[in-house]
């Protein structure tokens, strides 16, 4: 037994909003939107590195090895991400 077709969805103001976000979104062209996402990725670094060494310290009951040290593995995480995506 075939089941009738379901009726067409109605259009709503979302929808249009939808659409011109999309075409204002497929505008710009994918290199830019990469160099865009790398400076995001600079400015981060930037900022995990100026942080004040009190706010990035674990407390004083831990461990205080070079491994605690949070601005350093953060940048590492940063400087990787950077480079896979100047390199892909």
């Amino acid at each position: 037994m075939d089941t009738p077709a379901a009726p067409p969805l109605a259009r709503t103001p979302l929808h249009d909003f939808g659409d011109a976000l999309r075409e204002a979104f497929t505008a710009v062209p994918v290199t830019t939107v990469r160099w865009l996402f790398i400076a995001l990725l600079l400015g981060l670094l930037i900022w995990v590195v100026t942080l004040p060494r009190d706010r990035v310290r674990p407390p004083a009951e831990a461990g205080a090895g070079w491994s605690s040290n949070l601005k350093l593995w953060a940048a590492v995480a940063l400087v990787i991400q950077i480079g896979i995506y100047l390199i892909f």
